[in-house]
């Protein structure tokens, strides 16, 4: 049986800064004000929700539509319809990575946050065809009991979060990729990039 590696997308696979920056610069053309008027709005929006992966797409969109008055099917379709933001937020070696591993290795995703927008990314970046469709989870929380309950216990799991990969570390082998510095925990395998996951294969 091959191996099965489940992956994070925000962080991992997929740059979310980026994405936020795309975003920002198309709903700034919409909505007609300035980048710093919509980092504000953003700000608030955030403000009412418990957690950050409460996110909605279809929230923040009928949040700024109301706010200044626009169109909310101009908002909707950056989120629906535009797919090239999704494919120019993936990290460079994202492709390349999953190619590589694709026929060494069963790969699946581990994530959370809103299952539209989740499912929409490995969508219309095309990343849905390296996955194998019984290990695609995405949960609001991932560190919830029904979540970890439902991780296979086979899996090596690649996350960007040091707090994830600890918690998660007593359940699978687990892959810490810091791509903020170049720290490495000495408790746990760090890597940097994806391609590091390719050396030894």
């Amino acid at each position: 049986m091959q191996e099965l590696v489940l992956f994070d997308i925000d962080g991992v696979l997929f740059d979310t800064e980026r994405f936020g920056k795309l975003l920002r610069s198309r709903f700034v053309a919409i909505l007609g004000i300035s980048e710093e008027e919509l980092i504000s709005a953003n700000a608030d929006y955030y403000s009412k929700l418990s957690e950050r992966t409460d996110f909605d797409p279809h929230g923040i969109t009928a949040y700024l539509s109301h706010r200044y008055g626009k169109d909310v099917v101009k908002l909707n379709k950056v989120f629906w319809e535009e797919e090239d933001l999704y494919q120019e937020s993936l990290f460079p070696e994202t492709l390349e990575v999953l190619e590589k591993l694709k026929d060494k290795k069963t790969l699946g995703v581990f994530s959370q946050g809103n299952e539209e927008l989740q499912n929409r990314k490995l969508d219309a970046a095309r990343l849905r065809d390296y996955f194998s469709s019984e290990y695609v989870f995405i949960h609001k929380r991932k560190l919830s009991d029904e979540a970890i309950e439902l991780l296979p216990r086979e899996a090596t799991f690649v996350d960007n979060k040091h707090d994830v990969v600890e918690a998660l570390q007593k359940f699978v082998d687990v892959i810490w990729i810091n791509r903020k510095s170049e720290e490495s925990d000495p408790e746990i395998k760090t890597i940097h990039s994806l391609t590091e996951l390719t050396t030894d294969n």
